[in-house]
Formats: structure tokens, C-alpha cells, sequence
């Protein structure tokens, strides 16, 4: 069923005509927020174009993945698979949990699915496996600029590989084609409620709101370098008002800082509803995770992005770069976020009514709220093919 042309032509998102239909999907994959929420992003919208199609989502026991399912109204199983970081004894642990994995996933699948969805990472290739060897169709979600290990050795044996933009297409092998980054229902809910609130007459008097966004784990360095920066600031101090999600790890310890040095915020290690209250902030210090790139993209909110440095391929400066270029946001290396990176950012861009609606403008030029739309046509193709 692999199709090997390359296909890299934009897609828009079209409604399913009444003789096609998807009656079952199943997800493989997980570990953190920026692999998952692109599936459920996909999820939602098969639901809501086709009511009765059953979904499943393979996954880890990782604690972030309790929180992101707790709610969805997905079913879910669960596998026993562990990272294959640590050494040579962890790529044993991950093999033989693996091998157990795919036997498992193969009985699973034995019901009809219209197609299985790899969304990256190490918990996602005993799901692809398995689903090759029942011949189910396969596709694979990529969600950076720098293609993952599994999905680039997954890419030649699967039916479709989606991209997050032309920059990625040449770097697989198979059939690929550019759909933009699926974002949730929520992120592009929030985007239409999201309003311009920087009128001349009422910006000057309100405090500003920056968010502070490590990913769905909370990002330790991203945390330190803030708190550390807070003391330089002061001047600023009724100016702002702070809303950072830490991490279970950081919490208290954030928490205490604002609250020693007197400035207003709320400090949580995770919130459900993060798109919905990033509508309303006028800046958000972020990783550049993927998933969190193309959901800002899509609010318009303006971004300072703080890649991760310790990622051998940097694939999250890569991901930064796209919307720094388009002047949606500003790209900051975490050893420079300090006290006075921070005040030159309150006072041109913060403090800078034009420049925040510039930035807003900017962003949304890359924004794909039809991205998940333009995933569900492909896979409707293939079942054509497959029929």
C-alpha cells in the first residue's frame, strides 16, 4: 500500500461528502503534551465530522499523559513501555517491552480501524509495527522542523508521512505531504474568541499579562532563569501580572519566588486550559516545542522562544525560526534570559502597543487551523485506495 511519490502541494480542509465515512482510528504514541495533543487535535475532528468513529489511543503510564486523558472522553490502553534512554540495559528493557508491545497491539487490531496514526516518539513504533503486520494503513504525524528518529526510520514503510511545512518534506523518504501542525478544537476556539484588547485609551492603564510555558512538563531552566531575573525587575513590579506553569518539580519553589519578591502571579504545574487563557496574555516566554510553535501561530499570541539547548539536533530552534522570521516572535538562548534581556523586551516589544499588534498580525500569517481537516482527507484517500 506504501505510496513512494513525493507530495508536497498545500492542502485545504474540505468536508467529507456523505459517501465517505470513518468508522475507527487507533493513535500510537505519547510521552509528552507536544506528541499527544496533534492526535487529539485529529481525534476531535474525526469525531465531529464523523460522530460514530471509534477512536483508541495506545499510550504510556507517563504522568503527563494521565492529565491529558483524564478528561478527553477517548478510550485509551495502556502499554508497558519504558523510554530507551540510560544506556544499553534501557534499549534491552525497551526491546523486549516492545516485542511484548506489538503482540498485544496485533490481537487489539484485530477489529476493523480505518487507519493507524504514529504521533512520534519511542511509545509510538510498536503500534506502527503492529499495524503493518495486519496491514492496516498507516500515518504518521511530524511535528517538527527536524524530523524525529522514529518517524525518520519509520518514514519508507508506512503510507503517508504529514509535515509540518515544505522546509520538512525533503527530509524523509515515502510519500509526504504538507498539512501544517494539527491544533486542537480548543486552540482554534480560543483564536476566534481572541480580541484585540490593546486600544490606545485602555492599554496604558491595565497590567500586562506574560505567560511563562516550559511545555507540559514545566522546563527547569526556562523556571530558574525567570525567578533569578525577578529581583533585577522591580521597577516593573505593578506593571505585570505573571502566569507561569512550573511543573510538579518547580512548583513551590516558583511560587516562592514571586511571592518573596512581591509580584503578582499564579504559578500552577499544569494547566487544562492553557489555549483558552493564552488568548488573553499580551506575551508568552515558551519552549519551542512543535505543537506549542503552531498553536501560537494560530492565537496570534506574540512569543519570546527559548529553545531547549540540550537537543543534539537543536530541533527546536528550527521550529523558532519560521515564526522569528515572519516577526511573530523573538527567539532568546536560555544562558541570555536574564534581567536585562527581559527589561529590553518589556520596554520594545511588552510595553509597545504597535509592536504586539505587528507581532499578532505576523504570527497568524503561519497559522493552519485547518491542519487536522487536511489530515482526515488524506487518510480518507487511503482508505479509498485500500478498498
Amino acid at each position: 500500500m506504501t505510496n513512494t511519490a513525493v507530495l508536497t502541494r498545500e492542502r485545504t480542509a474540505t468536508r467529507s461528502s456523505p459517501q465517505k465515512d470513518m468508522k475507527a482510528l487507533a493513535f500510537f504514541g505519547g510521552g509528552t503534551g507536544g506528541h499527544l495533543f496533534p492526535g487529539l487535535a485529529v481525534a476531535e475532528r474525526a469525531r465531529e465530522r464523523f460522530p460514530d468513529c471509534d477512536v483508541v489511543f495506545f499510550r504510556t503510564r507517563r504522568e503527563v499523559e494521565e492529565k491529558v486523558f483524564s478528561n478527553s472522553g477517548f478510550r485509551t490502553e495502556l502499554l508497558d513501555i519504558s523510554p530507551p534512554a540510560g544506556g544499553a540495559r534501557a534499549i534491552v528493557k525497551y526491546s523486549l517491552q516492545s516485542l511484548r508491545a506489538i503482540s498485544a497491539i496485533r490481537k487489539a487490531l484485530a477489529r476493523k480501524y480505518d487507519a493507524a496514526i504514529g504521533l512520534g516518539g519511542y511509545a509510538s513504533l510498536p503500534g506502527i509495527v503492529a499495524a503493518r503486520h495486519v496491514g492496516l494503513p498507516v500515518v504518521l504525524l511530524e511535528q517538527n522542523q527536524v524530523p524525529g528518529k522514529v518517524n525518520r526510520l519509520a518514514a519508507p514503510f508506512v503510507d503517508l508521512v504529514t509535515c509540518p511545512s515544505p522546509e520538512v518534506v525533503d527530509l524523509f523518504r515515502g510519500r509526504r505531504e504538507v498539512t501544517g501542525n494539527p491544533v486542537r478544537g480548543t486552540v482554534v476556539r480560543a483564536a476566534g474568541r481572541r480580541r484585540r484588547f490593546f486600544a490606545a485609551g485602555a492599554f496604558s492603564t491595565r497590567k500586562r499579562k506574560i505567560f511563562v510555558v516550559g511545555g507540559s512538563q514545566g522546563a527547569h531552566g526556562i523556571n530558574q532563569a525567570v525567578i533569578g531575573a525577578l529581583k533585577g525587575l522591580a521597577e516593573y513590579r505593578e506593571k505585570i501580572h505573571w502566569i507561569h506553569v512550573a511543573g510538579d518539580a518547580d512548583k513551590k519553589e516558583v511560587e516562592k519566588a514571586y511571592l518573596e519578591q512581591g509580584w503578582e502571579a499564579e504559578v500552577e504545574s499544569y494547566l487544562r486550559d492553557l489555549p483558552h487563557l493564552l488568548s488573553h496574555g499580551d506575551l508568552v516566554i515558551t519552549r519551542a516545542g512543535g505543537t506549542i510553535v503552531a498553536e501560537l501561530a494560530v492565537l496570534g499570541v506574540p512569543a519570546v522562544f527559548v529553545p531547549y539547548p540540550h537537543h543534539k539536533d537543536q530541533h527546536q530552534t528550527k521550529n523558532a525560526e519560521a515564526l522569528e522570521r515572519a516577526g511573530g516572535a523573538i527567539m532568546v538562548p536560555e544562558e541570555d534570559l536574564g534581567a536585562e534581556t527581559l527589561r529590553t523586551i518589556f520596554e520594545e516589544i511588552l510595553f509597545e502597543p504597535g509592536r504586539l499588534l505587528a507581532m499578532e498580525d505576523r504570527a497568524l500569517t503561519l497559522g493552519r487551523p485547518d491542519a487536522a481537516d487536511a489530515v482526515l482527507d488524506l487518510i480518507l484517500e487511503l482508505k479509498e485506495q485500500c478498498q
